[in-house]
């Protein structure tokens, strides 16, 4: 067993690694993928950036969100998300319809368009770079449970916010601080 657990933490490394080129990937994308002004615009700061991704959800689902919700999605103040949401749509990147005080916004197709673009790419790299370690530390979380060992615990405290009822339990004893060393 215990060879066992030492093969999910070498994977598990793995994965974290892909992980971590993945992140870097998207941040040289982010700050050299400035093609005209709405990719500049967007990949400027993290808050435009989260904020191009609600805009197009609210566009994808048919949904548009008022300035409150994004205040609160984006953990920032009312007065900058009123200036995104005046910038965007006077370049067109947002519509914005204004009903009893509140201002129901969405993605134009402009921005849908180029998201979905970034969407593919993102998948590109994703699938090529952590597509084979996911599955591989997925089939051997599968097999820990199958055989009823529980799976080694590496949230550092995270709470597992997609799996509720899986029994994660620490390899060195203690905190989850001496997990890695």
């Amino acid at each position: 067993m215990e060879r066992i657990l030492e093969l999910y933490e070498k994977m598990y490394r793995d994965y974290a690694l892909s992980i971590f080129e993945v992140e870097i990937k998207l941040h040289a994308a982010r700050t050299t993928r400035m093609n005209g002004r709405l990719e500049a615009y967007f990949n400027s700061s993290q808050n435009r950036n989260t904020f191009a991704r609600i805009m197009c959800k609210a566009y994808q689902t048919d949904t548009p969100v008022i300035i409150t919700e994004v205040c609160e999605l984006l953990n920032a103040n009312r007065s900058s998300v009123s200036v995104m949401v005046d910038e965007c749509e006077k370049e067109g990147w947002i519509s914005v319809a204004r009903e009893n005080n509140k201002a129901l916004c969405m993605a134009t197709d402009e921005l849908y368009e180029k998201i979905m673009m970034y969407v593919f790419w993102k998948k590109q790299i994703s699938q090529s770079i952590v597509g084979d370690n996911y599955k591989k530390i997925t089939q051997i979380e599968s097999v820990l449970r199958s055989v009823g060992i529980p799976v080694p615990d590496f949230s550092y405290g995270e709470k597992n916010i997609y799996e509720d009822n899986v029994e994660l339990v620490n390899l060195k004893g203690g905190s989850n601080d001496n997990n890695f060393k």
